[in-house]
């Protein structure tokens, strides 16, 4: 759900992201600092020489003439510089964020890696480090953060997969960019699996393990327990909610029971200050909290994506939480998304809202197994300073074309998002390339970025299931935005197999599953 906290819209893919709400700059990452934002993808299923599934990124970088694969990266284990070396089902890359941890006006790159092994502990988990510059992403001074690492809170433990989920913010808004880590399925005390989020914090040095925090259920006054397989921080977002000027974490708990709701889903806040995150005022949401539509069910998954911008442009960032096995009507799993608004006083049920595709004006209908929110990020694409949420679906049928996936978009205004103007995108809808094919799953991850500068957002989608060459390669389709939204006009098909992108496409890599 990558998210970043570039100065502007906050957004989740993989991976999450933080900082103000103004909307003035891009939703994506700018490594290189020459004022277009940059693309990366995720590969976790590469395999690097014989090692299978070790995990790569790819950087491919923006210009005035959009995303070009001159100067594209292409980042793994075994690359010269980096810490540490490619082994089999490391998964480099399973989660990606983005942030200027050092403060020098070049966005840095955290990669995750969740089942590296640290020392003879197995799937402890890890996060790679890549630090920009004026030449791009660069080896030099790249980190490995572990909970093993020195001044890192708890320990590495067997199957923690630290890095699995990852978002930055500046939660004590110095300047730098801090990054949160979830730890899924940390251990508390004897509950197991219960999850936690480790932060690190930015300065002149980058990322440094001085006032590390480690977040879970059980720490102090922090709402709800610590219970089996909660899994606390499987997801994470950033934004500003009560608009202090410091950013604030949403943890999300997709596998919390509610009551006796088994597996319903829940989410945790916890707010930015002076000295960092802290417990003050920390919130929990789930759909039976009072004026959340809907109500708690069973393996409703609520939680499971997250995505943060400023919809009504009020200030206040605003929250995007996905509910993608919700049943709508006697459609099992079709999907929901639910918002909930920023205000002084912070994240508000006052006003809040759900979407689906059978709420009134959103384009085509909920059906079974759609997983409507499979995947969340939010982006200004029409350029009127409001935040925009695209929803993937990555389960869609496209006429008879069974799991193809699209994307709806739905746009924001001085009311919040509103169903005018939604925008639903596949690859049989004129000007996107390539064609909507059993089985791509379009929508399984979308991210967002200026990559041309001309101050609106585009929006990249992932399709993990594409056929490449081989099966399930994997490919990114980037739609560009306009002055009246998104449009196929321009839309550029990147994979492995593409002109100047480095490696070749490969069975299941699964190249943009992860952006």
């Amino acid at each position: 759900m990558g998210l970043s906290p570039v100065r502007g819209i906050t957004l989740i893919l993989a991976v999450s992201a933080g900082a103000s709400s103004q909307l003035a700059a891009a939703a994506g990452p700018d490594f290189d600092g020459d004022g277009f934002d940059d693309l990366v993808v995720g590969i976790p299923f590469e395999d690097i020489g014989a090692t299978t599934n070790a995990g790569a990124v790819e950087v491919i970088y923006g210009s005035s003439a959009g995303l070009t694969g001159a100067g594209d990266q292409f980042w793994h284990q075994n690359a010269a510089g980096i810490a540490d070396a490619s082994e089999a089902e490391d998964q480099f890359g399973s989660a990606l964020a983005w942030g200027d941890f050092d403060g020098d006006g070049f966005d840095d790159l955290a990669i995750g890696i969740m089942n590296e092994n640290v020392g003879s502990i197995v799937d402890a988990g890890a996060v790679c480090v890549l630090y920009g510059s004026v030449s791009g992403l660069s080896a030099a001074g790249n980190q490995l953060w572990h909970q093993n690492s020195p001044g890192v809170l708890d320990s590495a433990e067997p199957g923690d997969r630290f890095g699995e989920a990852l978002t930055a913010g500046d939660f004590n808004g110095d300047g730098f960019d801090d990054l949160a880590v979830g730890v899924p399925n940390e251990d508390v005390g004897a509950i197991g699996n219960a999850g936690a989020v480790n932060v690190l914090y930015g300065s002149l040095s980058g990322l440094n393990a001085s006032g590390d925090q480690l977040w879970h259920q059980d720490s102090p006054d922090i709402l709800d327990l610590a219970e089996a397989s909660d899994e606390f921080g499987d997801s994470l977002a950033a934004g500003d909610f009560d608009g202090d000027g410091r950013d604030d974490l949403v943890i999300g708990v997709e596998d919390e029971d509610v009551g006796i709701v088994n597996d319903a889903g829940a989410v945790n806040v916890i707010y930015g200050s002076a000295s960092g995150l802290s417990a003050t005022g920390n919130q929990y949401w789930h759909q039976d909290s009072p004026l959340i539509d809907d109500v708690a069910e069973d393996g409703d998954d609520f939680g499971d994506a997250l995505a943060t911008g400023d919809f009504d442009g009020d200030g206040f960032d605003d929250l995007a939480i996905s509910v993608d096995l919700e049943e709508v009507g006697t459609a099992n799993g079709a999907g929901m998304v639910s918002i909930l608004y920023g205000t002084a006083a912070g994240l508000s049920a006052a006003g809040s809202q759900v979407w689906h595709q059978d709420s009134a004006g959103i384009a085509d209908v909920a059906e079974t197994s759609d997983h409507f929110g499979a995947d969340l990020v939010a982006g200004d694409f029409n350029g009127d300073g409001f935040a925009d949420l695209a929803i993937g679906v990555e389960g869609e049928s496209v006429g008879s074309i069974a799991s193809a996936g699209a994307v709806n978009v739905v746009y924001g205004s001085s009311a919040g998002l509103s169903a005018s103007d939604d925008e639903f995108w596949h690859q049989n809808r004129s000007g996107v390339l390539d064609a909507a094919e059993a089985g791509d799953m379009f929508g399984d991850a979308v991210s967002a970025g200026d990559y041309d500068g001309d101050g609106r957002d585009d929006l990249a989608v992932g399709s993990e299931g594409e056929d490449v060459g081989g099966t399930d390669t994997g490919s990114v389709n980037v739609l560009y935005g306009v002055p009246g939204g998104l449009n196929g006009t321009g839309d550029q098909f990147w994979h492995q197999n593409s002109p100047s992108i480095i490696d070749v496409a490969q069975p299941v890599d699964r190249f943009g599953s992860v952006l």
